[in-house]
């Protein structure tokens, strides 16, 4: 999976310090990438990784399906940059983007389907909720 983008504005709406994210688009674009794009908010900003020595800040979990039973497996994680020059007493929302690429990698193992679960974490350790893509063939 790559990150592909990150873009967030300033809104007059009051979040939960916790992150939200909410799931916007999934699509399979070939039988080897996929595209998905999940909204985000935080009520005091503290999103992305400020230092080389943070570690990763978007937890993501892959589950195989085959013959009917789901397995995890390990993923890379991914370190969401800073947002920044975008902070109000109220929070921030944004978009954050991810190309999913080397699908064709479970065919040889005969696995039927798959899905990404992921959560972010923000500077103060803030777990947001997990969201899912849905389950696709590969």
């Amino acid at each position: 999976m790559t990150l592909v983008s990150l873009a967030s504005c300033k809104k007059d709406k009051d979040f939960p310090t916790t992150p939200v994210l909410k799931n916007r688009e999934f699509k399979k674009l070939s039988t080897s990438t996929a595209l998905w794009r999940m909204g985000f908010t935080d009520g005091d900003g503290d999103i992305g990784v400020e230092n080389a020595s943070d570690t990763a800040n978007f937890i993501v979990t892959i589950y195989s399906i085959k013959n009917g039973v789901d397995s995890a497996m390990d993923a890379q994680n991914y370190r969401i940059p800073v947002v920044e020059n975008i902070r109000t007493v109220k929070g921030i929302e944004g978009e954050i983007r991810f190309d999913i690429d080397g699908l064709d990698f479970f065919k040889p193992a005969k696995i039927d389907s798959v899905y990404y679960e992921g959560y972010l974490l923000d500077r103060a350790g803030n777990k947001s909720n997990v969201l899912a893509t849905p389950k696709f063939d590969v």
